[in-house]
């Protein structure tokens, strides 16, 4: 390759408009050319420059917010990994030789016993498609202009009022449908349902249109992995083998705003390793439903209105390890150690946090080809911890092998 051409690359890479397949193929050549790596820091240095040039402008608040969070000194995950139940997981944890890579947990709508709640699945479905296009990211909403997404929410029904008809169903016991539909009414809806109503109520920002981008996305996905005959052409898209990166994950989690019905609070995201997390959107879609549980239960239960969340990886070899951390009182977090240990009989108002859990150890019973959840309690694949007035929730996921030809890698494009 010339010095011109490696010269363009790397100013089209800074830019962002290199085609996906040659940034890869980029990234890779960094790894090994002195003249690449020269020229990418040319073309960042030129980009900072031409910024110079432009009208200067007060910041966006939520661009001010997210710089200030970044800034922020990481928090220090030491005694946490070295306490006793990570080192269980850590002489517990091994790899599979068939590793799993989502999809279990589908059913058909038709499993569904209640005819109006199957109705109300569809419904949804059928809403969220038609809310989509409105917040990509060459929408109105996009650029600033909220007026037709607004005026679309409030002609439907608030994604609230769906929720709780959904939850006023019997769902509970082990029937694998029931938990589709709890999958699909408690894992992203609740934030979803709280920025599509603070849209259609107030004066919106840009950045809570970009955070319902996100929600919407997810949930579209989590709902066609729960429900294998929804939308059968789009979840062959879905079934295709193609690597999701953690880079996905914090790009829509850092600095976010996060919401679980009446408690909102905000995101902090510390260590996030730079590779594969799952291997097919289906599989991806159940990761993601697997972190919302875990920041629902945190959320409402944060002292100062924020937890962390970190992604590791190697520090248990052989799989990535997602963390969700909160500072909380002790009442509170007595009340997410029971549900850890099985002790589900409790007050009344704990129902939700129940099921959070239980789609938590069912994902996990999937992804480690494991029937008995008392097992997985017991080696830590899965648990909670509370060290110096901070709570920690974890789940381990089985890790990609760094070998993995054929199959196309997702990063950080968020339209993925």
């Amino acid at each position: 390759m010339s010095l011109d051409s490696l010269k363009q690359q790397a100013l089209d890479y800074s830019l962002g408009v290199l085609p996906k397949e040659e940034s890869l193929l980029f990234e890779a050549l960094l790894e090994q050319d002195d003249d690449a790596r020269h020229w990418l820091a040319e073309a960042q240095e030129d980009c900072a420059k031409l910024s110079l040039t432009a009208p200067s402008r007060e910041l966006g608040e939520e661009v001010r917010t997210r710089v200030m969070e970044h800034c922020q000194k990481p928090i220090d995950l030491g005694p946490f990994l070295a306490c006793e139940e990570i080192q269980r997981l850590r002489d517990n944890f091994h790899a599979f030789q068939n590793r799993y890579s989502g999809g279990g947990g589908a059913v058909d709508l038709s499993d569904v016993r209640f005819s109006k709640l199957k109705d109300e699945v569809e419904g949804n479905y059928e809403n969220l498609l038609n809310l989509f296009p409105l917040v990509a990211g060459d929408s109105r909403a996009a650029a600033g202009d909220f007026s037709n997404l607004q005026r679309i929410l409030r002609s439907q029904g608030s994604f609230t009022d769906g929720i709780q008809k959904a939850l006023d169903y019997d769902l509970r016991g082990q029937d694998p449908a029931n938990r589709s539909v709890l999958r699909t009414a408690l894992a992203t809806m609740p934030s979803l349902s709280f920025f599509a109503d603070r849209i259609r109520e107030k004066q919106p920002s840009m950045g809570d249109a970009r955070r319902l981008f996100f929600l919407c996305r997810d949930q579209l996905k989590i709902m066609r992995a729960s429900f294998r005959d929804l939308d059968p052409a789009r979840l062959v898209e879905d079934e295709k083998l193609r690597l999701h990166g953690a880079g996905l994950l914090q790009t829509k989690w850092w600095g976010a705003e996060h919401a679980y019905f009446s408690s909102n609070g905000k995101v902090r995201c510390g260590h996030f390793f730079d590779g594969p997390v799952t291997e097919r959107c289906v599989e991806f879609a159940e990761y993601d439903a697997n972190m919302y549980c875990l920041a629902n239960l945190l959320s409402p239960r944060s002292s100062d209105g924020e937890f962390h969340l970190e992604l590791l990886k190697d520090t248990v070899p052989g799989c990535t390890l997602a963390v969700a951390i909160a500072k909380m009182d002790q009442n509170q977090h007595d009340s997410l150690q029971m549900m850890l240990k099985g002790e589900h009989n409790l007050v009344p108002g704990f129902e939700q946090d129940q099921h959070l859990w239980t789609l938590i150890e069912d994902s996990m019973m999937r992804g480690h080809h494991c029937n008995r959840p008392e097992i997985l309690r017991e080696q830590q694949a899965f648990g909670c911890k509370r060290i110096n007035g901070y709570t920690y929730l974890w789940f381990a996921w089985p890790a990609i092998p760094h070998s993995h030809d054929g199959a196309e890698a997702v990063t950080s494009n968020p339209l993925q």
